[in-house]
């Protein structure tokens, strides 16, 4: 199947035009102020912050929900949707400003998450019922797709491709088994596959697909394991249904 590339489809219509118009010149200037917590009083992101804390140019806290890196990926995907359409200095300004921040919080064997590189370290991969780290990087995959093809610019995509390495040696069959308790790197993947045309990413996205219901309920496994804590305690009564694993 063949899809239209955003860049090649022109509105003009009275109502969708201006839904564009809104997302360009009001939304997506307005939630990049939000994420560097530029916003008079309103409540803290601090998601921005939290990339420059992982790569040790600020002195602060890691701050906020376990999956927070991933609002900044879904803004340069946003805004890459609207590169696509038209140049504009100002938001790919923007963008390359977003992309240096992570960049400098990636780890040199490739593994970017603010949450797991600020507060456990240690416990990278123990805890994908609840730890989103693969949910993050699928959005930082798309991230990366978007705006290379809306601008042809590489470093976006070479940073998720570096993470999507990291994930595919970590794991699969004879490696460490698992799967994300939030779906969302399996589509990415997929997008990563057709893009690059590299196997591996389509073989590791039906890895995570088809290692759920195989009679071993992993997230078992990782909440017996000695010192687990959970991040949020209500998934303790969560079953395997819930997160399509059953």
């Amino acid at each position: 199947m063949n899809f239209i590339p955003v860049g090649e489809v022109k509105i003009n219509d009275p109502k969708w035009s201006k839904q564009y118009s809104l997302v360009r010149d009001v939304v997506l200037p307005y939630m990049w102020e939000i994420l560097n917590d530029r916003i008079e009083n309103a409540e803290k992101s601090h998601c921005i912050e939290n990339f420059r804390v992982a790569a040790g140019n600020s002195n602060g806290q890691r701050f906020g929900v376990v999956f927070l890196d991933s609002d900044l990926y879904k803004w340069i995907e946003a805004a890459s949707y609207c590169l696509a359409i038209e140049k504009n200095e100002k938001i790919d300004s923007l963008c390359i400003q977003a992309i240096e921040v992570i960049s400098r919080a990636q780890k040199p064997d490739g593994y970017l998450n603010t949450y797991f590189s600020v507060l456990s370290p240690a416990k990278r991969w123990s805890n994908l019922m609840e730890g989103h780290e693969l949910y993050c990087a699928g959005h930082l995959i798309e991230a990366g797709i978007a705006y290379f093809r809306a601008t042809g610019n590489e470093s976006l995509l070479n940073i998720a491709k570096r993470f999507a390495d990291l994930i595919d040696r970590t794991f699969g069959k004879d490696k460490k088994r698992g799967y994300p308790g939030h779906s969302e790197i399996e589509l990415a993947l997929i997008k990563l596959y057709e893009l690059t045309g590299q196997t591996r990413y389509l073989s590791l996205a039906g890895y995570f697909l088809d290692e759920r219901g195989t009679g071993d309920y992993l997230f078992d496994q990782e909440c017996f394991q000695p010192g687990h804590t959970y991040i949020f305690p209500e998934m303790k009564y969560f079953k395997a249904d819930y997160f399509q694993a059953h």
